[in-house]
């Protein structure tokens, strides 16, 4: 029987549509990550015109969400270990886009801000799950470059973010800038089909079927057999 060196396989292969496809659906995600963050920071006038609080309290928002984002990141790794990095990208993703778009009805800044730290959990917790798959998938050659790739969509969420309240906020008002953070649930379906595993997710649960799937579409040329 043949051994299999994982790391060593995935180290050796070039770029190919199995990794295009990971990298598409982290860039996805961490675009309407970078949405989520920035669009706080364009419709911040409005709810302080809508709720007459200060600079001071509208300016708390953001600190509700990165208290989040702190919490979220050290509670969703070590889960993601243990239950599979996949299952928690794709949570996390469901709880920043459920808690953006509900926080649209908000009356109260205090509801408001609820929410925003809940969303902030869910940010935080996808981010170090996406940069370790892909980083696990890369191949070594051009690993710190996809990585890189993969974070310039946070920023690219951010223009998305501004763009999209120059256009909604005068037609829309606030809320619309807000509801519009609920986009991810659309595509859920297709980055469940689409999104692996980790591997090494497989290899502690000794899912080794799964582990062949996975690693015959990293190598397309390769025959492994259970």
């Amino acid at each position: 029987m043949r051994t299999i060196h994982v790391s060593e396989m995935i180290d050796e292969q070039k770029f190919n549509r199995f990794h295009l496809q990971v990298l598409l659906c982290c860039i996805f995600i961490i675009i309407c990550d970078g949405y989520d963050m920035f669009m706080l920071g364009t419709i911040l006038p409005s709810l302080m015109t809508e709720w007459k609080i200060t600079a001071v309290e509208a300016g708390l928002f953001s600190s509700y969400a990165l208290f989040g984002m702190m919490i979220g990141a050290l509670v969703f790794g070590p889960i993601a270990d243990k239950f599979g990095r996949k299952k928690v990208i794709l949570i996390c993703t469901v709880i920043f886009s459920i808690f953006t778009f509900t926080s649209g009805f908000a009356d109260t800044p205090t509801s408001f801000g609820i929410q925003r730290f809940v969303a902030g959990l869910g940010l935080g917790g996808v981010m170090p799950n996406l940069i370790a798959i892909i980083t696990e998938y890369a191949p070594k050659k051009i690993r710190s470059t996809l990585v890189a790739i993969m974070f310039s969509g946070h920023a690219l969420g951010g223009v998305v973010a501004s763009l999209g309240a120059m256009y909604l906020i005068p037609n829309f008002e606030w809320r619309a800038v807000v509801w519009l953070g609920a986009l991810p649930l659309i595509f859920m379906p297709i980055l469940y089909k689409m999104l692996p595993e980790s591997l090494n997710y497989f290899i502690l649960k000794k899912q080794k079927s799964q582990l062949t799937d996975v690693l015959n579409q990293v190598d397309v040329n390769s025959k492994i057999h259970c």
